[in-house]
């Protein structure tokens, strides 16, 4: 008797502790998953998923001595399990946009089948892309090995060990087998590219950014930085150029991050963050897949050679420099084709702002910001981009006109060339390149 009243008061005890710990970081929480989600609601939720997980776990309680440290870990799993299943679905529906099913699945069947291909890329995400692909093809489309070789180009014993390698990661897999089993052919198909266009997930990317978690300041500071899946990433003031697996060419801009998918039936640049120029290599064949570039808001298909996608906070930018793209909504709503010198806006909603494009806007690939006319408000927004800290303006020299070539891979240089082209100075607590700086009217006393 006695022992069942120390348990029930030891198990009281731990709640009192759990409702104090909710209480005390439960905001901190969800102000963790706003900073790095653009939606509150889902910020909230994530924030909620993760104290369930600390209730289950609450003997533990006592134990921990730096609570948001553990709350933060608990939250980047999540966050990271919650993009995955962003980038799952938007590549299911890319694959059943590019090979339409007659027979679409109803809701309930539709969430056990992204639970069971979230289960099935759980144990083929470290996998190399060649081994997961020939599993998938012959699971899911059930293509023979020597079909699989001649797709992958290499040589059938080679796929023997790619099938042995991916059975031997999905031992545990049997109960999610059987689902896929049950769906139509046409499904199988899709769920399979949608499978083999999700980036691999790198384990030591993961070890990379859980060492900045428990680094200097700022927990889990290196999710916006790492970008656990991105393949190419740019610093702050950094424009990088690098050749994409089919010979084109990708430009980043500042603080820019992108995932790449590139498969013998997709060429698929995942903008995560950031602006991008893509100058497409050679002629278009017919019989190949052509570029695409995926944000939050949908699709931006080459039908050309240069042009730039930005993904803005609620909107991307598309700015096309010859030929001509294609956008498609992420769901539904109305294509566009955009021809060279037009530049168009959209969002969830559809165009936000379609009009001419100048040619100097692709200035910032070669470091220079062409100025011709710009509200002084403008021309700080962009050279914000390339500076630590922000470049604010009074409200008395916003609207003031900037003209003139500068240097973005040195925004002091900026700063200095502006001073000497408009009657204003700046306002600095500290002199150092990193402070924020103020744009006030000139003191003509001085």
């Amino acid at each position: 008797m006695h022992s069942d009243s120390n348990s029930t008061f030891q198990e009281h005890a731990l709640d009192l502790e759990f409702v104090h710990c909710y209480g005390k970081h439960v905001d901190w929480l969800a102000g963790w998953f706003q900073r790095r989600l653009s939606c509150n609601d889902v910020a909230c939720e994530l924030a909620q998923d993760v104290f369930v997980k600390l209730y289950e776990q609450r003997q533990k309680l006592p134990a921990i001595r730096e609570p948001k440290a553990w709350l933060a870990t608990m939250a980047h799993g999540l966050l990271v399990n919650h993009y995955r299943r962003a980038d799952l679905e938007k590549a299911y529906l890319a694959s059943l946009a590019a090979h339409p099913c007659e027979h679409t699945p109803s809701p309930e069947q539709k969430a056990v089948l992204f639970e069971t291909l979230l289960e099935l890329d759980r144990y083929l995400r470290e996998l190399p892309w060649k081994v997961r692909k020939a599993f998938l093809l012959a699971q899911l489309e059930g293509k023979k090995q020597q079909d699989i070789a001649l797709e992958l180009g290499v040589s059938l014993s080679m796929v023997k060990k790619y099938m042995a390698q991916a059975q031997q990661s999905c031992l545990d897999f049997e109960q999610g087998a059987k689902h896929l089993s049950n769906i139509n052919p046409e499904q199988r198909i899709v769920s399979s590219r949608a499978l083999a266009a999700m980036p691999r997930f790198s384990r030591r990317a993961l070890l990379k950014s859980l060492a900045v978690l428990f680094g200097t300041s700022g927990l889990f500071y290196g999710y916006r930085r790492s970008d656990y899946s991105a393949d190419l990433l740019s610093a702050k003031g950094e424009i990088q150029t690098h050749t994409l697996p089919d010979g084109s060419e990708i430009t980043l801009d500042s603080d820019t991050a992108v995932e790449l998918a590139f498969t013998t039936t997709q060429k698929l640049v995942v903008l995560r963050r950031g602006r991008i120029m893509i100058r497409t290599a050679g002629v278009f064949d017919s019989q190949q897949p052509k570029p695409v570039v995926r944000t939050r808001e949908g699709y931006a298909q080459a039908l050309g050679t240069v042009f730039s996608v930005e993904q803005k906070l609620r909107s991307t930018k598309i700015e096309v420099f010859e030929d001509m793209v294609q956008w498609q909504p992420l769901i539904q709503g109305t294509r566009h084709l955009l021809k060279a010198g037009e530049q168009a806006e959209f969002g969830f909603d559809g165009l936000v702002m379609h009009g001419e494009l100048s040619a100097d806007r692709a200035a910032w690939v070669r470091g220079l910001y062409v100025a011709n006319s710009v509200s002084l408000k403008t021309w700080a927004a962009e050279i914000s981009r390339y500076r630590a800290a922000q470049i604010h303006c009074d409200a008395a020299v916003e609207n003031w006109l900037v003209s003139g070539t500068f240097p973005l891979n040195k925004p002091e240089v900026a700063l200095a060339a502006l001073q000497d082209a408009l009657p204003v100075q700046l306002i600095q607590r500290h002199k150092l390149a990193a402070s924020p700086v103020l744009l006030v009217a000139r003191d003509h006393t001085q």
